[in-house]
């Protein structure tokens, strides 16, 4: 799932400060302490949620307070919404490095997805070259059923991109061979009963 940019950007300042905590306050808090990273991100996300007044008054007294207050003020006077505005910053601004990296990691999720569709589909026909059921192939690559034929189906969500590798791998290793004898032992089985 692809995060909006406010999401990006309340990850993106937990990661920066250290702490699994969506509050303001507590984010400035951190970032005065040490984490001076923290402030461009915080003031973004502030204004995604409409709370830079109420950032303003927690950095009162702080060195960031004047580029709050210039950025803030450039950003209500253009009219843009807010990803838009960082756009027309210069290449360098870090107000504009969380953008920069948000799309770099929507792409990346992008490129995973087609990834992993690519992966699904190479098993399925991989899995048909085989013989191998889609069973036994769980049980030799060591893989929850349900995920697995979910993932097959094209929910990517359910494998990561390293254990569909790693699945894939290990069936390609496989030699090519005939249903295996326990379906075999189950149709005589059953041949019999009839």
């Amino acid at each position: 799932m692809m995060l909006t940019f406010r999401g990006f950007l309340l990850k993106y300042c937990q990661e920066l400060a250290g702490a699994q905590t969506s509050s303001l306050k507590r984010l400035f808090a951190i970032a005065e302490k040490g984490r001076p990273r923290v402030f461009e991100p915080l003031l973004l996300l502030a204004l995604c949620d409409h709370r830079e007044t109420y950032l303003m008054k927690q950095a009162v007294g702080s060195d960031v307070l004047d580029a709050y207050q210039e950025i803030t003020t450039r950003f209500h006077q253009s009219g843009l919404a807010l990803e838009l505005f960082l756009e027309t910053l210069p290449e360098r601004s870090r107000y504009k490095r969380p953008l920069v990296a948000w799309r770099a990691e929507s792409g990346r999720r992008q490129t995973d997805q087609q990834t992993l569709q690519n992966v699904a589909a190479s098993l399925v026909t991989l899995l048909e070259q085989k013989g191998v059921s889609r069973a036994e192939a769980c049980r030799i690559a060591e893989l929850n059923k349900g995920n697995f034929y979910a993932f097959l189906k094209g929910d990517t969500s359910k494998l990561s991109r390293d254990t569909a590798m790693r699945a894939y791998k290990t069936l390609r290793s496989l030699s090519t061979r005939a249903p295996s004898p326990r379906a075999d032992k189950a149709y005589v089985e059953k041949a019999s009963l009839c």
